[in-house]
């Protein structure tokens, strides 16, 4: 079996939902505790909420993250995966450092996006995801519309996450959540992609559309790349 070394903190609540998710597949499907290193990355609050809240100051993180991948790849750990889509925008930049493969959030979720055949899909992620276009550009090459929350609900999604990773998200929060899906769905959405790991620790209801959660399906890429 393979090992992973998993890059943490982006946001921790997440982190510890993966790694307890990926035990419960392997006691689901297996007869041992699979080897997973973690390393939780030391970077100070105030830049989670410049990065996610105001778009900004994202290259100070960069440094944290190679370290990281550094401490990772001294480990020994066969593949590396981040459940943040977020810093994907560092992915080309990481893999340069790195001596084991690291798998993309971003290019296994627009695998799942392709597999479904659908022709509209509505997006939610951070303002940087957004900015960055990580999802928009690759999904609409191959022919598929990505539809984007409004400026203000854009907002509030971005407000909503620092919520989450602080542990303060509140009824409200997640009925303002739930307006904009059905209003990304009003507009011809077909399913919502997740682009943000920590929105799936919120959003557990079923909204009448397919959610495609990239939190979820980097979880069955990384058990898959262990068992193979």
């Amino acid at each position: 079996m393979k090992s992973v070394g998993i890059v943490g903190g982006l946001g921790p609540e997440t982190t510890a939902e993966f790694y307890l998710e990926l035990i419960k597949k392997f006691r689901n499907n297996g007869d041992s505790y699979p080897s997973i290193i973690i390393d939780n990355v030391p970077f100070p609050f105030h830049l989670e909420r410049d990065i996610i809240q105001n778009s900004v100051n994202e290259g100070r993180l960069l440094p944290f993250l190679k370290e990281s991948i550094k401490r990772l790849n001294y480990s020994r750990v066969d593949f590396i995966a981040i459940p943040c889509n977020t810093v994907h925008i560092f992915i080309d930049e990481l893999r340069k450092e790195s001596r084991a493969p690291i798998l993309s959030i971003i290019d296994e979720t627009i695998s799942a996006v392709k597999e479904n055949n659908l022709e509209k899909v509505g997006l939610l992620a951070t303002a940087k995801t957004i900015e960055s276009k990580l999802y928009e550009i690759p999904v609409e090459n191959n022919g598929i519309k990505v539809i984007l929350p409004e400026k203000d609900e854009q907002e509030e999604i971005s407000r909503i996450i620092v919520q989450i990773l602080e542990n303060r998200v509140s009824d409200d929060d997640i009925n303002t959540m739930e307006a904009v899906i059905r209003n990304l769905k009003g507009r011809g959405s077909e399913a919502i992609v997740l682009g943000c790991t920590d929105l799936q620790l919120v959003l557990k209801n079923d909204f009448g559309v397919q959610i495609i959660d990239s939190m979820e399906i980097l979880l069955e890429s990384v058990y898959h790349q262990m068992n193979h």
